[in-house]
């Protein structure tokens, strides 16, 4: 197997990660989807999302907020690579240095994005290992000599005390999440001529790893001779999501039920059905370890080829995926057909699998024989090795609709969907015609026919299309193909010292001629870099033939990546083989040392190298005290280093310029690093969480590197240039005073920003007069439960507000009061979790809206979770309102409620959602989530809009929803549509109850779209017996402001609410809270 190289020597458990890392794999996307626009800015907070990681620590996340939970005598390295957030505990370095354990397991953002936050569990994969010592063994994966597991995240702390001493060999993974990504595109690759040679697959078994094949289908019916589900947990063997419907039509479809109009492209072939992928909201979810076994059962079950239109984010060497499909094809000659994947065309971001060396990775092409837009393009990550290999009709495929799918397809036999999964079919459809007519022919053979065989566009390179665009007609009669099929010559390394170095490419003729062939090399690789050993070559019938193509690095001082065919021609015939090659730039030596503070090589070391150029954007991970590596000449670097010594005391170093413009050294020593030495009034109080990064935001991309743990163990220091444009340094800590009888122990929040550089050591005494004071409440809306106050602090000098240091409060039990003291120099945005005390149940999740500056020597008082919760009208997108008109489409979505203080809540419990609108009697359409949106008519017409939504056990109160506008709007008045929102602020005691038999004042208020009228009257009512019957409430009015008075029964029991108001232009709202409050 080729290793992939990186540029860097020397350096154990390096990780090269390029500019564009971390998009999406292959996904179907709409036919003839057009370029999105960026997203728009959020206006409301974005949800809060908790993840455990493998070591069992807390990771919080709310928009750019990463926060974890401290663990006493554990710190942790906070990195940020590619807009990725990490979070690595120093106990996990030794492993990672060791290279047993996945980076991923600390890729806070890709765990989130595998959907790991939702789960009861963390799944894993073990690679080279039967067995690790506090992991059950689960599922036997062989493609990987190992097993999946999954640890219950209640469990992940203590076996990882197990773990990290047991783990002397093999490797744990992520089991990550990858994507599952007629009668133009079949013809379009010459299937038509070759079923009229007597070739329509039959006899050849083609394995489908995807979301299931429903052979319910007209088009499949008979089709699958064996099936096997790898996902039971998640869904049954039924084809809910589609996807693998749709691609095995295109494989091998009938075309029953379109009259033979959309027959596939080996209609005789059969299937085996490997169901490796789940429903996800109407997106394909496949799990690493589903994906393994199904490719082993794939390959031990005869399939000669194995389609998957599916794949996920590729990093340079070789992950559990790509060892399989390499191991299974050199064991069973599978040839495994695998999508390139989808997003924006961007350079070297083909997904892994396709990246395998014996893949057979595919491009999309639209049915003009264009590339699609969104096709992913090499070279590979790691050895800019060329992928895609060929390209296949991927753009608006007509194909069956699975009758079992959800309600996110068209209804119909057929639908259209445009993706690398489209075009990844047509081809696994050609090699099975291939098969039936070489009925000996293996993975190695059936990829060289095809990419001999393919038609190139000029307009791209080989990068973007590999060989180009299949053609199983000309595959079937071509007698000419070669050995390698691609040509991927490498990294040519700088300084260009090496002798001449040959490949051979061996040229086969199958036919029963000899073909004399003209070669030569096309492509912009300078004159001198290549060479052909001759310029005609003869291959006798039936046989082979050779030609070196010599590379001599020392003939060109043109530097760069050059690529371009090999082509040989013998009349008609013409073969182009790609090629590329790496002639590296010049290059100056970076010797990078870590010291400890007893002035020896550091051995828990982290050390973060990256390039900001976008020409020569590179990252790279070093776990060793010593590293040596070339980087481009006159290349300018940020550097950061973590050094851990016995006793625990952590040093955190950063030079934030390095100019490589010559060979040179950069040490790093961590005996230079100064404490952080920050007290607080209170002399009783301890620290609890302290925390220092620096962040670069002049970056292309904005990174940033840091560390939190222990504040008595934190020393840091700058050792490069200070004073630079972009650098900034967050300090922040958190101090927890004595017991107190009446209320939760006090706590301090403290932050601050230093500009221009990093920071030797910091020291900060702060006074009573340096500190404001909040007087917080948290109230109850469930027993046993507690709240953790996570605070971050918005820097509008850095993009996007910049929250990245974040703190977490000691938790309180509700009710609660606590007082806090905050100080520093900037705003604080918090964010407030109710929970259930062992922090398993999240029950209700708050955040401020807008960041708030607390004035030294001021007093404020916040109450949280107080109820009624309400209906709010706050957009999701800054620019975008919450409900609104474009043309003669009304488009709705919620951002999720607000407490009675203004709170924002986050739907992150909501169920149950009904959204509706209703043109008078007639119901438009109805959605089950936050959003939707519906065609209406162009000329003024009154309609009813319905929000709704439940709050489940155990919360006790504002268990449901509801709310309900009437307004009239037409074509010409767009934007904004004229809705009110309702609030209730009643003034209830921490439980959120009242007295029984008391009387209470409901204060109202009233949040408007810009549209809205003037409030002109308002009415409330009240329910004893959760909405059975009503009651009206004495409502009254005063400088348009409303205020009800509700007179509680002496029963104990719950409140509901329910309030209707009126705008001067005759638009209405109803909202209606069940169970708003308790009554004792």
């Amino acid at each position: 197997m080729r290793q992939r190289r990186f540029l860097a020597y020397g350096a154990l458990g390096a990780t090269l990660a390029t500019l564009l890392v971390g998009v999406a794999p292959a996904a179907a996307q709409p036919a003839a989807a057009p370029p999105a626009p960026a997203a728009p800015s959020a206006g409301g907070p974005e949800p809060t999302r908790s993840l455990t990681l493998l070591t069992g620590d807390q990771v919080t996340v709310r928009g750019k907020q990463v926060t974890v939970t401290q663990r006493k005598g554990v710190h942790f390295v906070r990195l940020q690579r590619n807009k990725a957030d990490y979070v690595i505990p120093s106990d996990a370095i030794p492993l990672l240095k060791a290279d047993r354990l996945d980076e991923r397991l600390f890729n806070v953002t890709a765990l989130l994005e595998f959907g790991f936050d939702e789960l009861s569990y963390l799944p894993l994969v073990v690679s080279d290992a039967t067995a690790v010592r506090g992991l059950a063994t689960g599922r036997e994966l062989e493609a990987v000599d190992g097993f999946a597991t999954k640890v219950p995240r209640a469990d992940l702390a203590k076996t990882w005390q197990t773990t990290r001493t047991s783990l002397t060999s093999g490797k744990i993974w992520a089991d990550g999440v990858r994507e599952s990504k007629l009668d133009t595109s079949v013809p379009m690759i010459g299937a038509p001529a070759v079923w009229g040679a007597g070739y329509d697959g039959t006899g050849v078994k083609v394995a489908v790893l995807d979301s299931g094949i429903d052979d319910s289908h007209p088009d499949l019916t008979g089709k699958v001779v064996g099936r096997r589900n790898f996902v039971p947990e998640r869904e049954t063997g039924v084809d809910l999501n589609g996807h693998g419907t749709h691609v095995s039509s295109t494989i091998a479809g009938s075309g029953a039920a379109s009259g033979g109009r959309y027959k596939g492209v080996a209609p005789g072939a059969t299937l085996l059905d490997g169901k490796v992928c789940w429903n996800v909201g109407g997106q394909g979810s496949c799990s690493d370890s589903a994906i393994l076994a199904g490719m082993q059962w794939a390959a031990e079950s005869g399939a000669t080829i194995v389609n998957m239109s599916l794949g996920g984010q590729d990093a340079a060497g070789v992950d559990p995926l790509e060892q399989a499909v390499n191991d299974l094809t050199a064991e069973y000659g599978t040839l495994f057909v695998v999508a390139a994947g989808n997003y924006n065309g961007w350079q070297m971001q083909v997904g892994s699998p396709s990246t395998a060396d014996a893949a057979l990775s595919v491009a999309n092409f639209d049915k003009a024989g264009e590339l699609n837009w969104s096709s992913l393009r090499g070279p590979r990550l790691g050895d800019f090795g060329i992928k895609p290999d060929i390209g296949g009709p991927g753009t608006e495929i007509t194909a069956a609709r699975s009758p079992s799918a959800l309600g996110h397809l068209p209804v119909g036999p057929y639908f259209a969907a445009t993706g690398t999964s489209m075009a990844t079919p047509h081809v696994a459809g050609a090699a099975a015609l291939l098969t039936q007519a070489n009925p000996g022919w293996k993975a190695a053979q059936l990829k060289e026919a095809l990419m001999a065989s393919a038609l190139p566009n000029p307009a791209y390179d080989v990068f973007a299309q590999g060989a180009g665009l299949v053609n199983v007609g000309r595959a079937l009669t071509q007698p000419l193909t070669v050995t390698p099929p691609s040509l991927s010559l490498g990294i040519l390394e700088w300084p260009h010292t090496e002798a001449p170095t040959a490949r051979t490419m061996t040229y086969h003729n199958r036919g029963d001629q000899p073909l004399t062939i003209d070669l030569a090399l096309a492509g912009d690789a300078p004159a001198g870099l290549l060479a052909l050993s001759a310029r005609t070559l003869t291959v006798p019938a039936g046989g082979d033939a050779t030609v070196q193509v010599t590379v001599d690095e020392r003939a060109s001082t043109s530097y760069g990546l050059f690529k371009g065919h090999l082509v040989a021609t013998a009349g008609d015939l013409k073969l182009q083989t790609p090629f590329s090659v790496y002639h590296e730039e010049p290059a100056a030596g970076l010797k990078i040392n870590a010291i400890g503070r007893d002035g020896a090589a550091a051995d828990t070391v982290l050390i973060e190298l990256f390039n900001p150029d976008p020409k020569n954007y590179a990252n790279y991970t070093f776990y060793t005290s010593s590293t040596s590596l070339r980087v481009p000449l006159n290349s300018s670097w940020r550097l950061s280093a973590y050094i851990e010594e016995d006793d625990g005391t952590v040093s955190l170093l950063t030079n934030n310029r390095i100019i490589a413009d010559s060979n040179q050294e950069v040490v790093l020593d961590a005996r230079r690093a100064r404490p952080l030495d920050i007290t607080v009034p209170d002399d009783r109080a301890q620290a609890r969480d302290a925390g220092v990064m620096v962040l670069r935001s002049g970056d292309p991309l904005r990174t940033y590197a840091g560390v939190s743990g222990e504040l008595d163990k934190i020393h840091t220091a700058d050792v490069g240039p200070t004073d630079l444009p972009g650098v900034t340094t967050q300090v922040h800590a958190v101090f927890e005073g004595p017991a107190r009888r009446d209320q939760a122990p006090d706590v301090y929040q403290l932050g601050w920003r230093i500009r221009g550089s990093f920071i030797n050591g910091f020291v900060k005494h702060v006074s009573r007069r340096d500190l404001a004071t909040v007087e917080a409440q948290y109230a109850q809306n469930a027993t046993g439960v507690a709240v953790d106050r996570t605070n971050g602090s918005p820097d509008p000098e850095l993009p996007g507000g910049g929250i990245v240091l974040t703190s977490v409060l000691p938790a309180v039990p509700t009710p609660g009061r606590r007082t806090e003291y905050y100080g520093g120099d900037g705003p604080w945005q918090a964010d407030v979790q109710e929970k259930t005390v062992d922090g398993g149940l999240l029950i209700l999740n708050l955040a401020q809206q807008d960041p708030v500056t607390y004035r030294p020597g001021s007093r404020y008082v916040e109450r949280w979770g107080g109820t009624a919760l309400n209906t709010t009208l706050i957009p999701v997108y800054a620019d975008s309102p919450a409900v609104s008109r474009e043309g003669n489409t009304v488009r709705a979505t919620f951002s999720g409620y607000t407490d009675g203080a203004g709170h924002v809540g986050l739907p992150y419990a909501m169920h149950n959602h009904q959204l509706t609108l209703h043109q008078g009697d007639t119901l438009l359409k109805e959605f089950d989530y936050l959003y939707g949106s519906w065609e209406v008519a162009a000329e003024p017409t009154s309609y009813r809009m319905r929000y709704a939504f439940d709050l489940p056990d155990p919360y006790r109160l504002s268990r449901r929803l509801e709310t309900e506008w009437t307004f009239t709007t037409s074509a010409d008045k767009a934007g904004a549509l004229p809705l009110t929102s309702i609030g209730f602020q009643p003034a209830l005691a921490l439980d959120n109850s009242v007295r029984a038999g008391s009387s209470l004042t409901v204060p109202l208020t009233f949040a408007q779209q810009a549209t809205a009228g003037r409030v002109t009257s308002a009415k409330v009512s009240v329910s004893f017996d959760d909405g059975r019957t009503w009651t009206a409430a004495r409502t009254a009015e005063k400088h348009g402001k409303y205020t009800a008075t509700v007179r509680n029964p002496k029963a104990s029991g719950f409140a509901s609410l329910r309030a209707t108001a009126v705008d001067s232009d005759g638009n209405t709202v109803t909202t209606t809270v069940y169970r708003a409050y308790q009554v004792r």
